[in-house]
């Protein structure tokens, strides 16, 4: 049987009716990423959605950005190494002590937006936010793009990575991700976005925006929790999970 995780980055929310949208999205996945502060959330949201996932048996992770709350961290931005470890340290020291405040685990850590795309494709970038978690918890899983310099910051520093593929984003030549100022960026047809997962998962293959299959081993399955179709992606992929025999638990 084949075997993957499906993670949502949540605690992102803005109002009642985005808050119901993760509550929704919960008993669907089996890993979440906390938003920590910087780009979104706060120390309440954190809470809640950490006693959430618990109640659900949902991995708990943290989701460290850039200092970045005007423009949802999704804007690059090149801060000086100590500063930087400070950021990404004191993001997750802090989520460290509200898990166990609320009696719960944290599982993983996985970067958010700019800082987790900017990573993927510049090693010592990886490797200083990889060095950080492995300062503050040597056992600590990293979410990290499939085939990215995220990988090799992982090894260097001795934590283990799971690769990460996404249900909602095409793919450029060399498995990086469309960027999002591309208009072909998002995948917010749900068929399409359960056809690529499913090519992922059991070929091991994504066909990127040229045509050409590109090989990847997806470790976790990821769905953005701000996108409009996120619920209606996990229906459909868990869904299509059953249906092609493919057991959804955290890694």
């Amino acid at each position: 049987m084949f075997k993957v995780d499906l993670n949502c980055d949540l605690g992102e929310y803005r109002s009642v009716s985005e808050e119901r949208k993760e509550i929704e999205v919960m008993p669907l996945i089996s890993s979440t990423n906390i938003a920590c502060g910087l780009h979104a959330g706060d120390d309440r949201s954190i809470r809640k959605t950490m006693r959430r996932a618990f109640e659900f048996g949902v991995g708990i992770g943290s989701h460290p950005s850039f200092p970045d709350r005007d423009n949802f961290g999704r804007k690059a931005m090149v801060l000086p190494e100590v500063k930087l470890r400070d950021v990404v340290c004191r993001q997750i020291t802090e989520f460290i002590n509200h898990a166990s405040a609320c009696g719960v685990a944290m599982t993983h850590v996985k970067a958010h937006g700019a800082l987790y795309n900017m990573a993927a494709v510049d090693l010592r970038l990886a490797t200083v936010i990889c060095e950080t978690i492995a300062g503050l918890d040597s056992d600590m899983l990293v979410f990290g793009l499939a085939n990215s310099r995220w990988v090799k910051a992982a090894e260097v520093t001795g934590l283990q990575i799971v690769e990460e593929v996404f249900s909602d984003r095409r793919y450029l030549s060399g498995s990086e991700l469309v960027p999002r100022v591309d208009q072909s960026a998002l995948i917010t047809d749900v068929s399409e976005a359960e056809q690529q997962v499913l090519k992922m998962v059991h070929q091991n293959l994504v066909t990127s925006i040229d045509g050409v299959d590109h090989h990847l081993v997806p470790g976790t399955v990821c769905i953005h929790g701000d996108s409009p179709e996120a619920y209606h992606i996990a229906v459909k992929l868990r869904s299509s999970f059953e249906r092609h025999g493919v057991k959804v638990m955290p890694p």
